[in-house]
């Protein structure tokens, strides 16, 4: 899979994801007050997931009977992709009488087809996405990493046993059957969590009331528990893959706040008003200790000052309630409907942004087919049928075959007499898609064949611009006009109004002895 590819997948991802988060963003808003923070944080947690789902089974599905109807799709094979012809500059198509091939026309190339390399461009802007991508996740990693090594570095085994009774108790009170590790540090001012494989509570060496230490670990305890650490990670790759997008960043800051918020709310959820006051006073003051080193911003309860006034409205205000049967439904239909349409919304990206679809397989296949087909046909000798790949109702694809069947005739023969030697080694080439457009049951494609000058190819691989038009006939692809670009000495030259007749093989053996001296 190369960068383009990926890139379009992160540009469907995006604007999906970026659907679900507005809609999450002014529903939120509207029944803020009928949601629990738990709620909300959940909410946003599949809003921001959001961008990392590309519906593949969904899409598939809906696009069964779907139709691509004038509309032009740009795509590229490998790493090749280009924009669409330049509509202006018409085929200069020149007819002349090849007697050769008993008065057949011989299409000559046509020239001045000029476009823009859409290919380079969208090939450079995915590489700009993937470094800016690396350099933002590696910041992050940099900077977690430093800290986590000069915390483990300065922290040594809890002595404080207090604190390890409380930690144990409130472990087995809420169930929590993964054992945490406690370290004390002397460079911390407040408890924080770290570690997502090995969690580790640090807590800091300086005396700290008892009380306010319970309820700020109690809320380390419930990150511990819900794994908001991991979450936190992954919405930070998540930014990542979509830094170019200011929606990514307003779904982390929310789910990060959601996320802070839920945490008190499961902390005081049973405390009385002059409890809750004394909790938000402990915010406070872990703001007071900790601004300026960073490090509780990132990983502890600390944030913004603004965060933590609001915070501190916010537990003033909070009742103790449970979510009713209506809002729990409210929720699901929420989180579903928006699912639904960011992923309806992604289908119709795919389309814009040009991604392969059955169609558009189904006619590179017909058009590789077309071109293996008769090489393998060369290489054996032996005609192979490339009628189902063919309108044979068009002249020009019914010289195409007579002049197939005569082509391998001659190589067989000329081989069988020992004239000559007789190439018989498939040389490489490669088609690079430079446009497919399709229109109903109609395509026009337009591939640069590839090939090494210097080799012998067979006389039908034509290299350079060529271009097909398809039509769907019963379910399949069939061409039914091929213009050349570039040509080189061929007896393989079609006319589009003048049949070629059946080979006559006794008189193209006895033309083959003439011309290597055998009478």
């Amino acid at each position: 899979m190369n960068i383009e590819v990926i890139f379009k997948w992160i540009l469907v991802m995006t604007v999906g994801g970026s659907i679900a988060v507005l809609i999450f963003a002014i529903l939120s808003k509207i029944f803020k007050e009928h949601l629990s923070a738990r709620a909300r944080y959940y909410i946003w947690m599949v809003g921001l997931f959001c961008f990392t789902i590309p519906w593949n089974v969904l899409i598939k599905f809906c696009k069964k009977d779907s139709r691509v109807l004038n509309q032009s799709i740009i795509l590229g094979n490998s790493s090749h992709m280009t924009s669409k012809l330049n509509n202006n500059n018409a085929l200069n198509l020149q007819l002349t009488e090849n007697t050769a091939q008993g008065g057949a026309l011989i299409a000559l190339p046509y020239k001045n087809i000029s476009y823009f390399n859409l290919e380079k461009f969208v090939e450079f802007i995915g590489y700009v996405w993937l470094v800016g991508a690396i350099v933002f996740f590696a910041w992050f990693l940099i900077r977690y990493i430093w800290f986590k090594m000069i915390l483990i570095r300065s922290s040594r085994e809890c002595s404080n046993e207090y604190c390890r009774r409380m930690i144990e108790r409130y472990c087995n009170l809420r169930k929590i059957p993964k054992k945490i590790k406690i370290l004390e540090s002397d460079i911390i001012q407040t408890p924080m969590l770290i570690g997502i494989i090995t969690p580790i509570l640090v807590i800091p060496t300086k005396d700290i009331v008892r009380e306010d230490l319970r309820l700020i670990i109690r809320h380390e305890l419930v990150h511990f528990k819900r794994k908001d650490i991991l979450v936190k990670w992954l919405s930070k790759l998540i930014n990542a893959l979509h830094w170019f997008n200011p929606l990514v960043y307003f779904a982390v800051l929310k789910l990060n706040r959601e996320c802070e918020y839920s945490c008190d709310e499961e902390v005081i959820r049973k405390l009385k008003k002059d409890g809750k006051r004394r909790y938000a006073e402990v915010l406070y003051n872990t703001l007071l200790v900790s601004i300026g080193s960073g490090a509780g911003a990132a990983f502890g309860l600390v944030g913004k000052k603004e965060s933590i006034v609001e915070r501190f409205r916010f537990i003033m205000s909070l009742e103790s309630r449970k979510m009713s049967k209506g809002a729990k439904v409210f929720v699901v239909v929420l989180v579903s409907t928006t699912i639904f349409l960011s992923a309806f919304v992604q289908i119709w990206a795919k389309d814009i942004l040009s991604f392969d679809s059955d169609e558009i397989e189904a006619i590179k296949s017909t058009i590789e087919g077309f071109y293996e087909t008769q090489y393998k046909s060369y290489l054996q000798m032996e005609y192979i049928d490339i009628t189902p790949y063919l309108d044979m109702s068009k002249i020009q694809n019914h010289n195409k075959v007579v002049a197939l069947k005569m082509l391998v005739f001659r190589r067989k023969y000329t081989d069988e007499k020992k004239y000559c030697y007789v190439e018989n080694r498939h040389f490489p080439y490669e088609l690079h898609y430079k446009e497919i457009e399709l229109d109903g049951n109609k395509a026009k494609v337009v591939i640069d064949l590839e090939i090494k000058l210097k080799e012998a190819y067979p006389s039908f691989i034509s290299y350079g611009d060529n271009i097909f038009e398809l039509e769907k006939q019963d379910g399949t692809w069939k061409i039914t006009k091929h213009i050349y670009d570039k040509w080189a000495l061929m007896h393989y030259e079609f006319s589009t109004d003048q049949k070629l007749p059946e080979p006559d093989y006794e008189q193209i053996k006895k033309q083959i002895d003439r011309d290597f001296g055998i009478e």
